[in-house]
């Protein structure tokens, strides 16, 4: 039996492959080259339930965690609707969702959920308190083509279905200039290079259908990356900033 043959395998049955990874990670990480040339094309059910947009970090450990895993990849794999009880600041009854994909990115295993009025959601597996089965029963795969399609070019959970994408130009500093060099690896799916300043700078621009799709990018950076344009993406972000240090000025006047 193959790598490709065990890891076909255990993606299918098991709740938990994020310890498949973890194993081989640890093992030998060459066992990578061989899964790369075919695994993930042969295994066409799991196709249907499985995006991973980073490396698996994120391990599904609790007996809890597992079987809800489970029951939405059950759910998925199906087309079939749920009842999800999820619990965010406070709980929230959603009733009969469609369950379209199990999405690991971000660092986190999210589950992308349909509602009744067409809404698609992003929803955190470890926030979810429980999977029920629903009213309805199943629907149809062309009925979430377009939510499938919009998944391939979403950046984040913060990536909103069926809003136009606004386009923000930033500017990064000589100091770290050179991982926004057009040839680089790039952070975010809409990131485009544009030039090279004569100061060394670099300009680019990244996609956006809210704020807070790129701005925890763009503070990751801070001081180092600047918006140039939109003004009120700018402001948003000059505001955010005033706020945080407000925050630890009035710590420090404890």
């Amino acid at each position: 039996m193959s790598v490709s043959d065990i890891f076909e395998e255990f993606i299918k049955n098991s709740e938990d492959i994020s310890q498949l990874f973890l194993m081989a990670q640890e093992f030998d990480p060459y066992i990578f080259k061989e899964l790369e040339k075919g695994t993930l094309s042969k295994i066409s059910t799991s196709k249907e339930v499985f995006l991973f947009k980073n490396s698996i970090m994120e391990t599904i450990q609790d007996k809890k965690s597992k079987e809800i895993f489970k029951k939405l990849k059950v759910a998925i794999a199906n087309h079939e609707y749920r009842d999800i009880t999820y619990t965010y600041n406070k709980t929230t009854e959603h009733k009969n969702m469609k369950c379209i994909k199990l999405i690991f990115m971000d660092n986190n295993w999210y589950v992308v959920l349909v509602d009744e009025t067409k809404k698609l959601l992003f929803r955190r597996l470890s926030f979810i308190d429980r999977v029920d089965y629903a009213s309805k029963n199943a629907f149809q795969k062309k009925d979430i083509e377009p939510y499938l399609n919009f998944l391939k070019q979403a950046q984040n959970s913060m990536s909103l279905y069926g809003v136009k994408p606004k386009i923000a130009t930033i500017k990064a500093t000589p100091k770290i200039a050179i991982y926004f060099e057009k040839e680089m690896k790039k952070f975010l799916p809409s990131q485009k290079f544009q030039k090279k300043l004569d100061d060394g700078s670099i300009i680019f621009t990244l996609n956006y259908t809210q704020e807070l799709e790129i701005l925890p990018f763009i503070q990751k950076w801070l001081p180092d990356l600047i918006i140039v344009e939109p003004k009120e993406l700018r402001e948003a972000y000059a505001k955010k900033l005033k706020m945080a240090l407000g925050d630890y000025d009035a710590v420090s006047s404890d």
